[in-house]
């Protein structure tokens, strides 16, 4: 995602619209929230290992698929293939670790997981910003090497796992069947409408248009038909009800909800701020990334070792909560001439507070629920946090297109949101007259700020997730 984020601007500028840029992050992100359930039964009643393969391969594909789109759509269908299998990738990392490590040590193993994606995320803007030289396109081939690398180490390193005599009894007919698939047919089209809503309106179409209108009618009354789904199937269900309604996953959903969607559009529209308004190159725009990604690497290294040394991980939540509105606020004063010192600083708070909190949801569900519930609240904490971002990348986006096209009404004649979903934000600076340019890029700066709110607003809901969680120990609980 990160190294996406890099190259937005060149890839607008290449298909000449502006209209899918929330898309390519949320096409992603629809098929991991999609399939993050099925994906989690799999492991339960498959080989993990066998599994991981499986969807390793469906990532690679995606990235092959992404890299050699002739258009946007081409590259959003790209998108979202990749975000299937990462979808398996995601939560069989996490449940490796559960297996191969004691709760009272995990909390340190995730931590080492979030520097690792933190020193990958490090790395993404500086190489998108290398590779975007040579074209944009090898930003999505980078990920078949590294793929086929993580092949290797799975197949000749991961041991297959033992399955209960329950399990492994089982035809394969009767494990599909325990996938739960009608609910999976449910939830795909529901995300879905609801993402066709939001990047339609305001944009495209009227928010009280049809076209708006009815998507968000289907997204509403298909995700009734899911949740009538998973309470007639009870235990058997994708989302089993007694596990949603366990504290410490209604409040782990609401915090990493929140936390991720910030850390995702700062990390989304950064670099569109960085290269557009303040004139860096790609490769700039990377290394301006580097304190939000540093600092969240040594905050999730905090946070793994503190838990661990003295056994909560509420504390973290809290910290994380309270300091992260502070930083978004910050972020809001971000203008045309901000300083660098004050661009370095108030990314860095962010980042170090989005760390130390990112993790606490994914450590409390493993230390409140039962061992054999602990894979399904995962899954939902996954969920949590990636529909969190594809639900908030594509209101960003609204926010932005519409004040971009009433700031920009006076200083380019006749233009509207259609024009500007048409265009690539380069392009359109690139083409007024140099007297012009000036006041397009403040044009650009002010709609920014919108997606600076955005974050603000939800960094101070992550509050009340924090606040909601309970204290206990990862000490205290017996496996």
């Amino acid at each position: 995602m990160n190294i996406v984020a890099t190259v937005v601007p060149a890839i607008t500028d290449h298909f000449h619209t502006v209209s899918h840029v929330g898309w390519y992050s949320s096409a992603f992100r629809l098929c991991v929230c999609a399939f993050q359930f099925v994906f989690g039964r799999a492991y339960k009643l498959f080989s993990v290992k066998r599994i991981f393969l499986l969807s390793n391969i469906i990532s690679i594909a995606g990235s092959v698929l992404s890299g050699a789109a002739v258009s946007s759509t081409m590259l959003v269908v790209g998108r979202a293939v990749a975000g299937l299998g990462s979808a398996g990738l995601f939560a069989g990392s996490f449940i490796i670790i559960i297996q191969c490590t004691p709760l009272r040590r995990r909390p340190v193993f995730l931590g080492v997981f979030g520097a690792a994606e933190g020193l990958a995320t490090i790395a993404a803007p500086l190489i998108g910003g290398a590779l975007q030289t040579l074209s944009w396109r090898w930003c999505f081939y980078i990920s078949v090497p590294t793929g086929a690398v993580t092949l290797l180490l799975t197949m000749f390193c991961l041991s297959d796992d033992h399955k209960p005599s329950g399990v492994a009894a089982m035809t394969f007919k009767q494990k599909v069947a325990q996938l739960d698939l009608v609910s999976n047919m449910l939830l795909l089209p529901a995300l879905t409408s609801l993402f066709l809503a939001l990047s339609w309106a305001g944009t495209m179409y009227p928010w009280s248009s049809g076209q708006v209108i009815g998507p968000l009618l289907t997204f509403a009354v298909l995700l009734g038909v899911f949740f009538w789904n998973q309470v007639r199937r009870g235990d058997t269900a994708a989302l089993p009800p007694r596990i949603m309604k366990q504290r410490c996953v209604i409040a782990g959903f609401i915090f990493i909800f929140c936390v991720n969607s910030t850390g995702v559009v700062l990390e989304y529209y950064l670099p569109t701020y960085y290269q557009l308004v303040r004139g860096y190159t790609p490769v700039k725009s990377g290394y301006m990334m580097l304190p939000i990604i540093i600092a969240a690497t040594i905050g999730s290294l905090i946070h793994g070792a503190g838990t661990s040394a003295f056994g909560y991980y509420t504390p973290f939540m809290l910290f994380a909560s309270f300091i992260m509105p502070v930083a978004a606020g910050l972020i809001t004063t971000f203008k045309i001439d901000t300083s660098f010192e004050k661009l370095i600083a108030y990314t860095a708070l962010s980042g170090l507070s989005y760390g130390i909190g990112f993790i606490g949801p994914q450590t409390a569900v493993q230390t409140v629920l039962r061992a054999e519930d602990v894979p399904l609240g995962l899954s939902i904490m996954l969920f949590a946090q990636s529909f969190g971002p594809a639900v908030s990348v594509p209101i960003a986006q609204v926010l932005f297109t519409n004040r971009l096209s009433d700031n920009l009404d006076g200083v380019i004649p006749g233009l509207n949101g259609t024009h500007i979903s048409n265009s690539g934000l380069g392009e359109m600076v690139s083409n007024v007259s140099e007297s012009a340019t000036k006041d397009v890029l403040v044009a650009i700066d002010k709609s920014l700020g919108q997606t600076w709110y955005l974050v603000a607003g939800l960094a101070s809901v992550a509050i009340v997730g924090s606040l909601m969680t309970e204290w206990r120990s990862v000490k205290e609980k017996r496996e």
